[in-house]
């Protein structure tokens, strides 16, 4: 009798249906497996994998926006490298100012993506099945940050890739420029990983408090703009005619997308915006973009352990 199979019972009550059902006889492989798949599940979520084509078009059509800048650069390195040693001065895309030039794009990203990877599981009622095994709750949280901050890195790494290979191609001695170029590029690593990471524990803590993905994306950017515009703002009145308030300063490093932009500037040891205020240096931006990503963590956790499943 295969699984499926109607079989007419000889007494009037009705129909049986063998369903199937066996023990699971296979390799348990435990609580690590567990948040490793979820992670991967996760990920491809972030992405639209194993979804219907129209979950592929916001990460793929806000990622490629992003790129599409430094894809141009690459695209057109052979005609910049004649204007360059015709002795034309270009503007070029650099490392340290892209992510502050097209941030927006990744702030887009989150605001599509995040509700997708929290908002549904707590919708349709799906936590107690994940917090009954071997995940806890830590573990679902902890997946879910990985997971967006994977896909963000992703979407963030791609342009300073393009921008590596445009500007080696620009150079008239490949190998030579391999090596003087490497060490101009390679801050980008950590740099992107402290915004992918960053923006994640945002976009994910935020989220995770509506069971709607319309009102955590509307809450998402809400919170992106009061938090950029209310500092601002502060510190114009602050630094008026008769007013000196030297505290409001502080205020910026609330905002995150300026905190971000800042704190890749020193690692790549270039000077800030000379719109932002003297009293804060590039290790002021790192260190509260750091604490941000550790506080949102907190607050996503916190949630995750105290909600309803």
């Amino acid at each position: 009798m295969t699984a499926g199979n109607r079989i007419t019972a000889t007494s009037p009550a009705g129909s049986i249906y063998d369903l199937g059902y066996r023990h699971y006889e296979g390799k348990r492989r435990g609580r690590g497996y567990a948040i490793w798949s979820l992670y991967v599940e996760s990920l491809r979520s972030v992405w639209g994998f194993g979804r219907p084509t129209r979950a592929k078009a916001a990460p793929f059509i806000i990622g490629g926006l992003y790129a599409f800048p430094a894809a141009l650069q690459l695209a057109f390195s052979s005609t910049l490298a004649a204007q360059i040693q015709s002795g034309q001065t270009l503007e070029l895309f650099t490392y340290s100012t892209y992510f502050t030039q097209f941030g927006f794009f990744m702030i887009l990203f989150c605001v599509a993506q995040a509700p997708e990877l929290v908002c549904r599981d707590q919708r349709y009622q799906v936590l107690p099945l994940y917090f009954t095994r071997a995940l806890s709750r830590v573990d679902y949280a902890v997946a879910k940050l990985g997971a967006l901050a994977s896909g963000l890195f992703l979407a963030l790494i791609v342009p300073m890739i393009a921008l590596f290979v445009g500007a080696v191609l620009m150079k008239p001695d490949t190998l030579g420029a391999l090596g003087d170029e490497w060490p101009k590029a390679l801050p980008a690593l950590p740099a992107c990983l402290l915004v992918a990471l960053g923006m994640a524990a945002i976009a994910l803590a935020l989220s995770s408090f509506s069971p709607r993905r319309a009102y955590a994306a509307i809450g998402l950017v809400a919170y992106f703009l009061l938090m950029e515009i209310v500092p601002v703002a502060i510190y114009a009145v602050g630094h008026g005619d008769r007013v000196n308030w030297t505290w409001s300063d502080k205020l910026l490093l609330l905002a995150p997308s300026t905190t971000l932009g800042s704190a890749v500037n020193w690692f790549f040891g270039t000077a800030l915006d000379p719109s932002l205020p003297s009293t804060l240096g590039g290790g002021d931006f790192l260190v509260a973009a750091i604490a941000s990503i550790f506080v949102f963590s907190g607050v996503l956790l916190f949630r995750y352990r105290r909600i309803a499943a």
